[in-house]
């Protein structure tokens, strides 16, 4: 690979990184849904786990997605470094 490559594959990503086509948020029943829960939710009837769940899986599906997702990510790298 050259300079003038890798220079341009850089640029390439920046414009992409600004592109940020994932803008829309589900709404709280289409992540219901996505887990199977959408009558429960419906009903009112969540268990604890149930509501936290969604929550918990957004953070290592989307570690960009919070404030806590990027805590919990360099908590996990950090980890990672001290086992090498």
């Amino acid at each position: 690979m050259t300079y003038t490559t890798h220079r341009d594959t850089q640029e390439t990503l920046q414009i992409l990184d600004r592109l940020d086509l994932d803008t829309d948020k589900p709404t709280q029943e289409d992540i219901m849904k996505k887990f199977g829960l959408e009558e429960q939710f419906q009903t009112g009837s969540l268990s604890v786990w149930q509501r936290v769940k969604p929550r918990v899986w957004a953070l290592f599906e989307e570690p960009y997605s919070s404030s806590a997702a990027k805590v919990s990510l360099c908590t996990f790298i950090r980890s990672l470094q001290g086992c090498i």
